[in-house]
C-alpha cells in the first residue's frame, strides 16, 4: 500500500487561526482612529502576535485572546486627559549644551566641529516647528553659547527652507545672564565664570610660585583643585555636584537662577513660542539632577535637557536622556536662607 504523504487541507490549528485572523482584520478595517498612525500599525500587530500566542502549548489554560494580547502588545505610555491638557498648553524650554570648544581654560571659541554640531542641532529642534511659531534663543553671555546660539538659528533657517516650512518667526539670539555659568568669586566682590577665572588664576599662581608672596587665597586654592581635575582626566563637574566648594556658586542657586531665567522668558513669550536656550553643561546637569533626584551624568555637546513649563507656572516636566519627571518649579517660594542670594 502506497505511503501517501500529501495533503491538500490545511490543519486544523491552522485553519483555526487563519479564521480567528480573519476576523482581526475585519475589525481592524471596521476601526477609524485619530491615533497616530504608528501607534495603530503597533496594535495591529499585537492583534495578530496575540493569535499565534493562543496556540502556543506553553500558555497557560483558559487563556483568551485578551490575555495573550497582553502577553505580547508593546508597552504604551498611555497619559490621563489631564496630562494632555497641560502638554498642549505646556511653554517648551530646551537646555542645550554648547558646541565642541577649543579649551575650557579660557573663554574659547567653537570648533569647526562645534559649528557644524550647532548646526545640525537647529536642524533637528526645526522639524517640530510650524506655521505661526516663534522660536527665542537665549544665550549665556560667554563665546561658546553665543556661537552655539547663532549655529542653532542658521540650522533652524536652513532646515525651514528645506523642508517648506514658512510663518515661523526666529528671533534673533539675545545674552541673558541667568544662564550663564555658575560664577567664581575673586574677592573684592568681583565674580566671573569659572572658565575665565582660570585665566587670571593662571596669572596670579605664577606670581605666587615664582616670588611667594605669602598665602595664596581661598578661591585660588579651590580654582587648583578643580581644574587639576579637569587636567587628569577626572569629571570636575561631579565635584563641584556632590562637594562644598567656598568660592564657587554652589549648584542649588546655580538652578535656581536658571529657573527664574526660563520663568522670565517665559512670561514675555506668546503662546506657540519655543524657547531654545545655549548654555553650559554644569547648569544643565545641575537642573537635571535637582529634577530626577540623582546625578543623570555630563550632556554631550548640543545634548539638550527637555522642559515643559505648564500653565499656571507653577509646575513643569523635565525630560532628559528617557527619564520623565513632572516637578514643582523651585523658584515659585523663596526660603530664607536663599532670600539674601535672590535679592541680589
Amino acid at each position: 500500500m502506497a505511503n501517501n504523504t500529501t495533503r491538500d487541507n490545511a490543519p486544523a490549528y491552522l485553519a483555526a487561526y487563519e479564521g480567528r485572523r480573519a476576523g482581526v482584520a475585519a475589525r481592524i478595517v471596521e476601526t477609524e482612529s485619530s491615533e497616530p498612525a504608528f501607534l495603530v500599525r503597533a496594535r495591529e500587530r499585537a492583534l495578530l502576535d496575540s493569535l499565534v500566542e493562543l496556540d502556543r502549548d506553553s500558555g497557560p489554560p483558559g487563556r483568551t485572546e485578551a490575555f495573550a494580547r497582553e502577553t505580547v502588545a508593546p508597552r504604551e505610555l498611555q497619559l490621563p486627559e489631564s496630562m494632555r491638557r497641560k502638554q498642549q498648553l505646556a511653554f517648551e524650554v530646551r537646555l542645550i549644551r554648547h558646541g565642541q570648544t577649543q579649551g575650557y581654560i579660557t573663554d574659547g571659541a567653537l570648533t569647526p566641529l562645534g559649528h557644524w554640531q550647532a548646526r545640525r542641532k537647529g536642524q533637528d529642534l526645526a522639524k517640530g516647528l510650524k506655521e505661526g511659531m516663534t522660536v527665542k534663543l537665549p544665550h549665556a553671555p560667554t563665546a561658546r553659547a553665543k556661537e552655539t546660539a547663532e549655529g542653532l538659528r542658521s540650522g533652524i533657517m536652513q532646515a525651514l527652507s528645506r523642508y517648506g516650512i514658512g510663518g515661523v518667526t526666529i528671533e534673533d539670539p539675545v545674552p541673558n545672564k541667568d544662564f550663564d555659568n555658575f560664577q567664581v568669586y575673586l574677592e573684592d566682590g568681583k565674580e566671573m565664570d569659572c572658565t575665565a577665572a582660570f585665566v587670571q588664576f593662571a596669572n596670579e599662581h605664577e606670581d605666587y610660585q615664582r616670588f611667594g608672596d605669602g598665602d595664596r587665597p581661598g578661591w585660588m586654592t579651590e580654582m587648583k583643585r578643580f581644574f587639576l581635575i579637569l587636567q587628569s582626566g577626572g569629571d570636575p563637574i561631579t565635584h563641584w555636584l556632590t562637594l562644598p566648594y567656598m568660592y564657587f556658586e554652589p549648584p542649588a542657586l546655580v538652578v535656581r537662577r536658571h529657573w527664574k531665567g526660563m520663568l522670565d522668558v517665559v512670561r514675555n513669550s506668546d503662546p506657540n513660542t519655543k524657547i531654545f536656550v545655549s548654555g553650559h553643561s554644569g547648569p544643565i546637569r545641575a537642573v537635571a539632577t535637582a529634577a530626577v533626584g540623582h546625578d543623570p551624568g555630563e550632556p554631550h555637546n548640543t545634548e539638550d535637557v527637555r522642559i515643559r513649563v505648564f500653565e499656571g507656572l507653577t509646575r513643569a516636566g523635565l525630560t532628559y536622556r528617557g527619564r520623565g519627571i513632572e516637578i514643582e518649579i523651585p523658584v515659585t517660594h523663596t526660603p530664607s536662607w536663599y532670600a539674601s542670594s535672590a535679592s541680589k
